[in-house]
């Protein structure tokens, strides 16, 4: 397979044929790489058959120290196998932990390596199921939202397996949850459709859109439902489901409250409004009468005016003026000692003094000769005092007594 002793070295390393003698066997192993690397071992050499290198092998048999070893000696961190594969790759894939720790540690590493067919390690890492490894490749800032060529993403995998630790873990950094490949198929339709029950309830959790439909207009449910995922079903039908507040306005035309289902962003989703009996007369709890209520409300306002308006002309009594000094005709009391508040014209200079005008005399010491004048209300035996106006006038007409 065009196997170099380089590449057999980096296989021996640790592996389960070595000697009781742990720590004898890999300084020898060890040392075996060393001076091989000394006398000029091709470390980029590959295999016939994969086109792997020493350290993809050391990645794949989970060798640390070999990996170590051969980055210290100048190894390629992102050299491609004929599939595209990097070490990292080959350590997420065959979970050696020893190995990824090195490797997401060495500024060189591209974490977000593509293979041939588009997979990053952060997916692989999903789709796998690699305990550890998601998380530890967000810390290191791997992209999240990174896609393959068929346009699915770290989550898109995670919801597919029922990764439960990578989908929470993506959804907390986060990872786009309503994304669509290229068939514009979601993570929550890809775990309906793969039967993830746990990753379909942790995606609702996070207010995954239930409602994007594929390419072949097929929403989550219809998928569930042709793949016999009958606990899926049921909880994308009855999930989150709420009733509507007495101030909704679904409430507001229905006494009767019906349950609505919240969406991703908390709204309320498929309110019908209940349609309006033609014998009720109640008015609903904002107090919105129904129209044909409404203009019989009207026409008795109208009506209830124009009898008072009747009434007003009958009667004797004559509204003053806004800006008058007259007072209104409602006061069937004796007068009161307070003196009557001038208009701005009869005011003096000085704002101290009221009423300074010599010929003007204080409304309560004017004397009411004509007392037997004043004219009875329209209705009741009650008497309307004169007017300021009137008694100004009467004062002015009437002659000072000669003694």
């Amino acid at each position: 397979d065009g196997c170099t002793p380089l590449m057999l070295a980096s296989l021996r390393v640790g592996g389960s044929d070595i000697s009781e003698d742990d720590e004898d066997a890999e300084d020898s192993s060890a040392n075996i790489i060393t001076d091989l690397i000394y006398q000029g071992a091709n470390l980029q050499a590959q295999t016939d058959r994969t086109g792997e290198m020493a350290l993809h092998l050391a990645a794949r048999y989970s060798r640390a120290d070999a990996a170590k070893r051969l980055l210290d000696a100048g190894a390629d961190a992102n050299a491609r196998d004929n599939m595209g594969r990097t070490p990292l790759h080959a350590a997420v894939a065959a979970d050696a932990q020893g190995v990824f720790q090195i490797l997401i540690r060495n500024r060189v590493t591209d974490l977000d390596a593509r293979m041939n067919d588009g997979t990053t390690p952060l997916i692989l890492a999903a789709r796998l199921a690699v305990e550890g490894m998601v998380a530890e490749l967000i810390n290191c800032q791997a992209d999240v939202n990174a896609v393959d060529d068929h346009g699915k993403s770290a989550l898109h995998w995670a919801a597919a397996v029922n990764n439960v630790e990578a989908t929470l873990v993506l959804l907390k950094n986060g990872a786009n949850r309503d994304m669509q490949d290229n068939k514009e198929e979601t993570p929550l339709f890809l775990a309906a459709r793969e039967g993830s029950f746990e990753a379909a309830k942790i995606l609702l959790d996070h207010f995954a859109n239930r409602d994007i439909t594929d390419h072949m207009d097929r929403l989550p449910r219809d998928v569930a439902q042709d793949r016999m995922h009958h606990d899926i079903v049921q909880l994308l039908n009855e999930y989150n489901v709420a009733h509507s507040p007495t101030g909704h306005p679904g409430a507001m035309l229905n006494s009767a409250l019906s349950p609505v289902i919240c969406g991703p962003n908390r709204s309320f989703l498929n309110l019908k409004h209940a349609s309006l009996s033609k014998k009720s007369r109640k008015p609903n709890a904002k107090g919105i009468m129904p129209t044909n209520l409404t203009k019989d409300a009207k026409r008795r306002r109208k009506k209830s005016l124009s009898e008072s308006k009747g009434q007003f002309s009958e009667s004797s009594v004559t509204l003053s003026p806004v800006d008058s000094l007259e007072s209104p005709h409602a006061f069937a009391s004796e007068p009161t000692s307070s003196p009557v508040m001038p208009s701005p014209g009869v005011l003096h200079s000085s704002p101290s003094s009221l009423l300074t005008a010599p010929s003007v005399q204080a409304a309560h010491t004017m004397s009411f000769s004509n007392i037997h004048e004043m004219q009875p209300l329209g209705r009741g035996s009650s008497t309307v005092l004169p007017s300021v106006s009137q008694l100004l006038s009467q004062h002015r007409t009437t002659p000072p007594n000669s003694g």
